[in-house]
Order: C-alpha cells, then structure tokens, then sequence
C-alpha cells in the first residue's frame, strides 16, 4: 500500500516537473519569437517635425519610380524612388534607409544630396515601404538587392555614371556590407552613418540592455527559428568580414551617445576596413542624429567626402 502511494506521489511530480517544462519551453519559444517579430517584422517609424518638412519637400520634387526583384526571391518586388539632380550630372548618391524606416522617410538625406547636385536612388528595402515581402533583412540579402540597382544606374545612365554609397542605421549596414561585393568600377566610395558590425551582436546590445534579459539563450534558438522565415542565419550575418573585402573608401560617421547602435561598434568596423577609410564621431548625439545636431558640418563633411571621389 505504502508502495502504491509513493509511486503515486512520484508520478505526480513527474507530471509537474514535465509540466514545468513544457511551460519553460513555451514560455522561451515566445520570447524568441516575440524577438524574430520585433526584428524582422514589418513595421513603419511615425516621423518627427524635421522629417516631416523634408517628406513635404520630397512629395513635391520631380521623381521617377524604379523596380525590380529580390535575389533569390521572384515575389518580392521592390521599388525605389529616383530624384533627378536639377543640373543634369553623371553622379549619383544610393540613399539606403534605417530600420522599420524607408525611402521616404529618408527625406532629409535625400534633400541634402539634391542641394548638393547628385542624382539620388532611395530604395525601399525588402518588407519596406512600397517594397514587397513580410520580413526584413538587416540588410543582409538587401546587400545583393543593391548590387541590382547598382547595375540598373548603369543601364539607365550609361557607362560614364559614377556611384557613391551613403546609409544610416540598418543602411549604413546595407552600404558597408554592399562594399564586400564585387561591384562595377563606377562604384567609387561609402558613407555610412551609425550602421551595426553584426546582427548578432545588435540583438545582444539591444536585449540586454533595453530589455534586461540574457540575450544568448534567445539568440541562440532565435537565429534557428527565425531562419525558414527570413531566408537566413542572422548568426552569419557578419559586417566586419564585408568590410574586410572592401576596396573602396569609406567614412564612418558615429554619434558619441548613441545607445541603440553602440559608440564602440563604429570601432569594429573602421579597424575591419583596410581600404581608405576617416571617422567622424560626433559629439552630444545619440542614434541616427548626427545630421539634425550638426546640419552644416555633416553637410560639409560627407559633401567634401563625396566630392574627393565623384570628380
């Protein structure tokens, strides 16, 4: 009798020690995909009053709309937005927009390189803007998407057009993982603005210090379970091994209080990059405000920059 009671105390805990479990796993396999969705998923930024005004500007100014299709995926069909300098130039600017952002929300930057006199291409990324696709990549396949539309300046405006990169954020990401491509000779240097050194490691900073939960665990299951939906391992998503294979000049642009893409990421990948390369910290300015708290410098610092390889 004792016996049968004892086996029957043991299997009840046995039932909560699986129920337990099985709770844990549920509990874990939400939070990872909490993450996957916060992420990749698509979403848009409401814009402050400065890029409300710009939007305003663009909405206004003479525009083409270009298209064309995802590597790897033929249902994803992207759009980007073509500005037309007002002097006719062979010189062109690809402008890749942040996260949870798009071309038009690029107003500001868009603006700057049109008074500058460049012709400007604003892609909407994969799950972007007037783009297609659910999910988007951290410009990780959008690296290959801008390849495309390197080659359809080209088409369009001959062989003699000469390309500069530049991208905030998630772009500034784009570029510099754009510039470990093979590219046409017409591409001649990058400008990126607080971009990320790994995906990876982005996840890491932002679990960690803005959610205050381990951020490996998730991470670790996360980049699995995120894969079948996002096309790849965010894992190898690696920017610091692109900019190993750069040719091309670069200058990095880091505000000195930014929380959200850390100071010390703009480190990585300026010691990652054996080309030509400047780094221009900028002082009191938290994530992607370089250009609001420093208007003149900024303009004059990536205007120079451009102007040096854009002859």
């Amino acid at each position: 009798m004792k016996m049968a009671e004892k086996r029957k105390k043991n299997w009840l805990w046995l039932k909560i020690l699986i129920g337990f479990l099985i709770a844990l796993i549920v509990i874990y396999l939400g939070i990872c995909f909490y993450f996957i969705n916060y992420g990749f998923g698509r979403k848009t930024k409401t814009p402050d009053q400065s890029t409300h005004e710009a939007i305003e500007w663009l909405n206004k100014t003479s525009q083409q709309t270009w298209h064309e299709t995802a590597v790897g995926n033929k249902d994803i069909q992207l759009v980007a937005r073509y500005v037309p300098a007002a002097e006719k130039t062979n010189k062109t600017i690809v402008v890749a927009h942040g996260w949870h952002e798009n071309s038009q929300l690029m107003a500001r930057y868009i603006k700057m390189f049109h008074q500058l006199g460049y012709n400007v291409l604003a892609p909407d990324d994969r799950g972007s803007g007037r783009s297609g696709g659910k999910y988007l990549s951290f410009g990780w396949l959008d690296q290959l998407d801008y390849v495309k539309w390197i080659h359809q300046i080209i088409d369009r405006e001959g062989s003699n057009v000469e390309i500069g990169l530049f991208g905030v954020s998630m772009g500034g990401t784009t570029v510099m993982n754009v510039s470990g491509q093979k590219l046409p000779p017409q591409v001649k240097c990058v400008v990126e603005d607080c971009g990320f050194s790994s995906i990876y490691q982005e996840f890491y900073d932002v679990i960690t210090h803005d959610f205050h939960i381990p951020a490996g665990p998730i991470l670790a299951g996360g980049a699995y379970l995120a894969q079948p939906v996002i096309g790849f391992n965010f894992n190898d998503a690696n920017t610091l091994k692109q900019l190993a294979k750069d040719k091309l000049p670069i200058l990095f642009i880091h505000g000195d209080k930014d929380d959200f893409v850390r100071t010390y990421m703009v480190y990585q990948n300026y010691r990652a990059t054996k080309a030509p390369k400047e780094i221009w910290i900028t002082k009191d300015t938290g994530h992607a405000h370089s250009l609001k708290n420093h208007y003149q410098a900024y303009r004059a610092k990536v205007g120079a920059f451009f102007a040096q390889y854009l002859k």
